[in-house]
């Protein structure tokens, strides 16, 4: 569920940890107003999944020894989801697409990746990695760690695994 900026507090014991939201574009997500919403919809699978990103984050916030008065940043919240929606798509390589549990953490994925930023389209990402090759001036292959640090840094959703080949690729291409 998407909300216009603002805070609010949730009332009720046991929910100090979860009165965050997360800025995901330009609006915010809050993971217990998705798990409300998908148990008033009746919806387990949204419920599961919704339930399974609130397990993690309270988790993350537990290890780091945080309490509510500082709740997760956008990049931390962005990691649980993507690692999330990893996992469910490495489950997914090992079952069968007829399967209820397959169809079910493809549903998932798909609700988690709402709230994900959108990733740039491939034309987009050659034209980021031409830039950034220009303003790091590259030698060679020695150079892919500087290219691809520089690459991380510029505030893009990229597919890393598709940037890296790319990188790779022209960068033996120079030579």
């Amino acid at each position: 569920m998407c909300k216009p900026w603002g805070s609010f507090k949730l009332q009720g014991a046991g929910t100090e940890a979860f009165n965050l939201f997360f800025l995901l574009g330009i609006a915010m997500f809050d993971v217990d107003a998705a798990i409300k919403d998908s148990m008033r919809a009746k919806d387990a699978v949204a419920l599961s999944g919704y339930r399974s990103v609130k397990a993690k984050v309270n988790l993350k916030l537990t290890e780091a020894g945080r309490k509510a008065d500082k709740p997760l940043d956008e990049a931390e919240m962005t990691a649980i989801l993507k690692r999330e929606v990893k996992e469910r798509l490495e489950a997914n390589e090992y079952l069968k697409p007829e399967t209820e549990t397959y169809q079910e953490n493809a549903r998932i994925i798909q609700l988690l990746e709402q709230h994900l930023p959108k990733q740039l389209s491939e034309a987009d990402t050659l034209a980021f990695i031409e830039k950034v090759l220009a303003e790091t001036k590259p030698t060679g292959a020695k150079d892919m760690g500087r290219v691809m640090a520089a690459l991380r840094q510029g505030g893009q959703a990229l597919d890393m695994n598709y940037v890296s080949a790319k990188v790779k690729e022209l960068l033996a291409a120079m030579g």
